[in-house]
C-alpha cells in the first residue's frame, strides 16, 4: 500500500493620594542594592536609571493599593513603558487591570490612576490560594536537573491551561483558578511558578513575526517568557507548546528555545538576552536536530516520542527546511519503515510544520 505524509503547516495562535516618599525610597533601595535578592527585576534592569525611581514609586504605590500614585521625572512616551515593566517583572499583581489614567502637571509631576479589579481583601484571599495551589504543583514536579524541572513546569501549564479568552485571560488568576487563559496568562502563571521554584523568569510582550500567524488569529501581539537556566539565557512559549490541531500534546518546540531561534518568531521593542550557547537549546542538545535522512538522530526521536507516551515525532532543522526534510524522510517511504521497525506499523502520517523555525512534526 502507498504511504503517504499529510501537510499540516504550523502557525501560532495569539489583549491625589501621593505615595509616601519612604516606601518609595526603599523600595527603589531594594531592587538597586541587590535585584535578584528577592525577586529578579528583568525589566527594571532594562530602563533607563532616570525612570528606575519612578519605577519603584509605582510599584510601591500599586502593592498598597494606592488611588493615586505621584510619579516624579516621567514623560508621556514613558508612562506606557513603565506601566508595562512593573507589570511584567510582578505577577503578584495580578488586581491590577490593563487601563489607567493619568494627569500631567506643570512643575513636571505626573499623578497616575490604576484601575483595581480586586480589592485588597479578595487579592489576599486569591494570592493565598495560588500560593498553595503552587507548593502542591512544585511538590508534584520530580526533582532533576535545572532543565528538566523547568520542563515539568512547562508540561503542567500546558497540561493544565485551555486557551480561552474571559475577563481574567491576562493575569495568572486566569490559569490557577479557572484554567482558562491567553497568552499573557500562560506566560505569567509559568514566570510565577519557575520563580518560586528559584528560576529568574520573566514575561516579554511583543509581537509574533508575519508568516507565524493562522488565519484565525491576525492579532500579532504576544507574550512568552525569558529564562535563565543551565547558566545561559533561553525562552519559553508555553501557549504556542499547547498543540490542540493534532495530538492534542505538550509540543516541546518551543522550549529552551535559544535567542536566534526565538528571533524568527518573535520581534521587540527593546533589546533581548542573547543565548552565549546556542547548542544547549533543547533539540541541539538533546540529539533532535537534522538536516536529512539520519536514522540515528530519528531513532532518539522515536525513543523519546514513545517515553513521552504521545503519537508525534518532534523534530528540528534550520530555519526554512523543514518542507526539505519532511521530504527527504519521505522519501522511498523510510520514515515508515522505520517506525515499523519500532513496532508503528501506519499508512499515514500527519505533518505539522514551522518554516520560520525549522521545526518538524509527524503525527499518527
Amino acid at each position: 500500500m502507498k504511504k503517504c505524509c499529510v501537510l499540516l503547516t504550523l502557525l501560532l495562535l495569539c489583549g491625589c493620594l501621593p505615595l509616601q516618599e519612604s516606601a518609595a525610597k526603599r523600595e527603589e533601595a531594594r531592587m538597586e542594592a541587590d535585584p535578584q535578592a528577592e525577586q529578579w527585576c528583568f525589566h527594571y534592569e532594562q530602563l533607563d536609571a532616570s525612570l528606575r525611581p519612578a519605577y519603584a514609586s509605582l510599584y510601591a504605590g500599586m502593592s498598597a493599593f494606592e488611588a493615586q500614585i505621584v510619579l516624579e521625572g516621567v514623560q508621556e512616551e514613558d508612562v506606557e513603558t513603565l506601566f508595562r515593566s512593573v507589570i511584567e517583572d510582578h505577577p503578584r499583581l495580578l488586581y491590577i487591570g490593563s487601563s489607567y489614567r493619568y494627569r500631567l502637571y506643570a512643575d513636571g509631576s505626573m499623578v497616575l490612576e490604576p484601575t483595581y479589579v480586586y480589592d485588597e481583601e479578595q487579592s489576599i484571599d486569591i494570592q493565598q490560594q495560588i500560593d498553595e495551589d503552587c507548593e502542591t504543583i512544585l511538590a508534584e514536579i520530580p526533582a532533576g536537573s535545572e532543565e528538566e524541572r523547568a520542563a515539568g513546569l512547562y508540561a503542567y501549564v500546558i497540561e493544565h491551561a485551555e486557551y480561552a479568552r474571559n475577563d481574567r485571560d491576562q493575569q495568572m488568576d486566569g490559569f490557577f483558578l479557572n484554567g482558562k487563559s491567553v497568552c499573557a496568562g500562560y506566560a505569567r502563571a509559568y514566570q510565577y511558578l519557575m520563580q518560586k521554584a528559584g528560576f529568574r523568569c520573566t514575561t516579554i510582550s511583543g509581537e509574533l513575526r508575519e508568516g507565524t500567524l493562522s488565519a484565525a488569529s491576525q492579532d500579532r501581539s504576544h507574550a512568552w517568557n525569558l529564562v535563565w537556566m543551565d547558566d545561559d539565557w533561553f525562552y519559553v512559549d508555553a501557549t504556542s507548546g499547547d498543540v490542540v490541531q493534532y495530538g492534542p500534546h505538550t509540543c516541546y518546540q518551543y522550549f529552551k528555545m535559544s535567542s536566534q531561534e526565538a528571533s524568527q518568531l518573535y520581534e521587540t521593542t527593546f533589546s533581548l538576552p542573547q543565548t552565549a550557547d546556542p547548542s544547549q537549546s533543547y533539540f541541539r542538545r538533546h540529539h533532535f536536530y537534522l538536516t536529512g535522512y539520519e536514522e540515528a538522530i530519528l531513532q532518539e526521536a522515536i525513543d523519546a516520542m514513545k517515553e513521552r507516551g504521545d503519537h508525534v515525532l518532534e523534530l528540528r532543522s534550520d530555519p526554512g527546511q523543514s518542507e526539505a526534510l519532511r521530504e527527504a524522510l519521505v522519501a522511498d517511504d523510510r520514515i515508515f519503515r522505520l517506525l515499523a521497525r519500532n513496532g508503528i506499523d501506519v499508512d499515514t502520517l500527519g505533518c505539522a510544520q514551522m518554516e520560520a523555525l525549522g521545526s518538524l512534526e509527524l503525527y499518527y
